[in-house]
């Protein structure tokens, strides 16, 4: 079992203590007078307990911690309309996923009322952790709880893309970590959306969920926000292509994806889509009407023509 986040930060400071007792029981055996021999030890205790504890704790009571750093965030403070800004984003991003996912499994619609969870903020840079609710929680009996546990898996596996975006490209072994298209689409567009733009006062967001605590922290920034733009804009891999029909259920403007359900042809019944070349009028007509399409499919997404 992976070790938690506090539990990390704990060995840490047992490290600290057993270098404190070990340097006591060096000077005594060499009757060693040292006044002042804990200080840096004990400063570092400090540090830990002040800044890593605190961060911690939230990341293990969190699905998805967020950090926030730039020059318009520092000193451990940050203006209130950057705050209202960045929260906003990412609670807009993970509606964005929960309802995404939500059709996916089950053609379920996830509720415009229903937020993730505040699970707090810390000091240093802005640091915001949230979390999808428990049923008990949303207060919905609607929303079954595999639903639940597949948006808030969905939700914590943004925070692992970060790790695989290279310098004009997404590396394949994303596949590996997240083997479905249509939640790993979801992730990489809620990703490119979260990522910094040069404008936005920050220029570095580090994403954290409590599994990944053995991994090194790789912020996006506005860089990696143009790599994945590029991905996410030109996913097709082939050409292959198949006629389908189904109702569509989401449309997500910015984006250009739709999702489309009671799909007979698929196992499931859903897919996620790309389209081009359709008009905003048209888009919006589309909602929540039974359609026939030509796709061509890929293992990222199905891309209408």
């Amino acid at each position: 079992m992976t070790d938690s986040w506090v539990d990390l930060v704990e060995k840490k400071a047992q490290l600290i203590i057993d270098q404190i007792v070990a340097a006591r029981v060096l000077l005594s055996r060499n009757e060693v007078q040292a006044e002042g021999i804990d200080r840096p030890y004990l400063d570092l205790l400090k540090q830990l307990y002040q800044d890593e504890y605190p961060l911690a704790q939230l990341i293990d009571s969190s699905d998805l911690v967020a950090r926030f750093e730039g020059r318009k965030i520092s000193g451990g403070s940050a203006p209130t309309k950057v705050v209202a800004f960045v929260v906003s984003k990412l609670r807009t991003q993970i509606q964005v996923i929960a309802k995404a996912i939500a059709g996916l499994s089950s053609d379920v619609r996830w509720p415009d009322s229903l937020d993730p969870v505040l699970t707090g903020v810390t000091r240093g840079s802005l640091v915001i952790g949230v979390s999808i609710p428990s049923s008990r929680q949303a207060q919905l009996p609607a929303i079954p709880d595999p639903v639940l546990d597949s948006v808030r898996e969905s939700v914590r596996r943004v925070a692992a893309v970060a790790h695989y975006v290279r310098d004009d490209s997404i590396d394949e072994a994303i596949e590996q970590e997240i083997p479905d298209p249509a939640i790993r689409d979801t992730v990489l567009v809620a990703a490119c959306n979260l990522a910094p733009t040069t404008q936005s006062g920050v220029d570095k967001l580090v994403l954290y969920e409590p599994s990944s605590s053995d991994k090194q922290a790789i912020p996006l920034t506005s860089e990696s926000r143009k790599v994945l733009r590029k991905a996410v804009a030109q996913p097709v891999k082939s050409s292959d292509t198949a006629t389908f029909s189904g109702i569509v259920r989401a449309i997500d403007l910015d984006a250009k994806r739709f999702e489309i359900r009671h799909v007979p042809e698929i196992n499931g019944g859903s897919l996620r889509c790309i389209y081009r070349n359709v008009k905003v009028d048209d888009e919006r007509r589309l909602l929540d009407r039974e359609v026939v399409f030509t796709a061509a499919m890929n293992q990222w997404a199905a891309d209408q023509d």
